[in-house]
């Protein structure tokens, strides 16, 4: 393209030139000498092209002609005549030249909104996309060093009281994650532009020079999450234009932060609670203590294991602290029985899935995969479980991944009734249950799990909570 364009500007000098000089022929020959004076009008594309820049070569070539006119045929040369002949054409290309100037400035900015404007939607997309606070952070740093605003940018946060930079660009990449060195503000200085940017980045060498602004940034109600820092150097003081395009994507960044930590807050309170729930429910049955952390961190493990997303995981983790609610609506003498329960007894021990997934049905934010769980973590692989005889496939992933982690602790942990296992027993017995109770596949992934790198029949950890990934 700027080859191209160096042809085409070349193209209309030369045809600028030629014109010109086939009119001075021409008027020479046929016209009075007056009418030579009109040559500029030749000149009028290439000053149009060329802008401001070209005038020194159209005022040098304006000059040599004018004085060829003067020279040639009847020499008739003074100052006069010079100006009164060169003048008003150089007036009417300088004008020309000032209002081309004028005309790509406003095509530059033009071009230039639209390019912010280009990158505000695609970071609005990027920020909205992103899967967690990190990820959002970096996307939003990252477009807004792209609008070529400041060369120089920090965000930052308040961490105890003290601001942290938790993410930068340009020089001040090197104080990612690390308290800066003036510490007498509060967060109260986030609320707001106008503080003194010296107080945050004093004691920051790089910053001796540098002109700066600040963006605060908040979520929703205006609750400040922290303050993003312009700088760039020299004397070159940030201009409210400039501050309203950085603004603009802060404000989507804060708007989206503010509501992925509102929502993880939401999150960590619901999973306390089911937690507590879960806990709660051991000291009914005659689980062991431990028995819901155990199959909560058992459960995670295999998931990764298998490739399940963050999500899969939790809706997976939720159903495991949850799996046996519905035993709350089984009497104590049959749930507390330390003998074999006879048929009737059973039957009504088996219901507690069905009536665990009736009862989580009714609360709102417990997504299909969480009830899955526990409404089919005892159905089977050849199909013999309850309470609907699914076999193979058909029982939902997260229910399979359940079944083999709560086998295993059943087997693992001592209960009152019974011993724990020893590691070969476990393992010896999952093989079993392989293609019966348990899906095959996962029971090898299992395996492989909790068994040692040398294969050898020993568990890992006694605590699944804290086994390497």
């Amino acid at each position: 393209m700027g080859f191209l364009h160096a042809k085409t500007s070349g193209r209309q000098i030369l045809l600028s030139v030629l014109a010109l000089l086939g009119w001075g022929v021409v008027s020479l020959i046929y016209l009075p000498d007056t009418y030579q004076a009109f040559g500029f009008l030749f000149l009028m594309p290439w000053v149009w092209g060329g802008g401001l820049r070209s005038l020194r070569w159209v005022v040098m070539l304006i000059f040599a002609y004018t004085l060829i006119q003067h020279l040639y045929p009847k020499p008739n040369l003074s100052l006069d005549s010079l100006l009164v002949t060169m003048l008003p054409g150089l007036v009417a290309l300088g004008f020309i030249a000032w209002l081309r100037e004028r005309d790509k400035r406003a095509q530059e900015e033009i071009e230039e909104s639209l390019r912010h404007m280009h990158l505000l939607e695609e970071a609005s997309l990027s920020i909205s996309a992103a899967s967690d606070p990190l990820e959002l952070t970096e996307n939003a740093m990252t477009y807004l060093h792209s609008l070529g605003i400041a060369n120089h940018l920090a965000f930052v946060r308040f961490r105890e009281g003290k601001p942290v930079m938790v993410s930068a660009r340009g020089a001040l990449e090197r104080y990612r994650g690390r308290h800066l060195p003036q510490q007498k503000l509060s967060t109260h200085a986030s609320l707001t532009d106008s503080f003194t940017m010296g107080n945050y980045l004093e004691g920051v060498p790089e910053s001796v020079g540098w002109s700066t602004a600040a963006v605060p940034v908040s979520a929703r109600q205006k609750r400040p999450l922290g303050v993003v820092i312009l700088a760039r150097e020299g004397n070159k003081p940030f201009q409210s234009e400039e501050k309203a395009i950085a603004n603009s994507l802060v404000r989507v960044m804060g708007a989206q932060l503010g509501q992925m930590e509102a929502l993880k807050q939401l999150e960590d309170a619901y999973d306390g609670t089911l937690r507590a729930l879960g806990l709660a429910l051991e000291f009914r049955d005659h689980e062991t203590q431990g028995h819901t952390k155990r199959v909560v961190a058992w459960s995670d493990q295999l998931a990764q294991d298998v490739g399940l997303d963050a999500s899969m995981r939790k809706f997976l983790r939720w159903g495991a602290y949850l799996h046996d609610i519905g035993k709350l609506s089984i009497p104590d003498h049959i749930l507390r029985k330390p003998d074999k329960l006879n048929d009737e007894e059973w039957e009504i021990m088996k219901s507690h899935v069905v009536i665990g997934w009736e009862m989580l049905s009714r609360v709102p934010f417990l997504p299909q995969e969480t009830l899955e769980v526990v409404r089919y973590h005892h159905e089977n692989w050849d199909g013999s479980g309850y309470p609907d005889g699914l076999k193979e496939q058909d029982i939902p992933i997260l229910a399979r991944i359940f079944a083999v982690v709560d086998t295993f602790d059943a087997l693992y942990s001592p209960r009152p009734y019974k011993r724990a296992w020893q590691p070969a027993e476990i393992i010896q017995e999952l093989n079993q249950l392989k293609g019966k109770k348990l899906d095959p596949k996962l029971v090898d992934i299992f395996i492989k799990r909790i068994t040692s790198p040398t294969g050898k029949q020993t568990m890992q950890m006694a605590d699944p909570s804290k086994a390497k990934a």
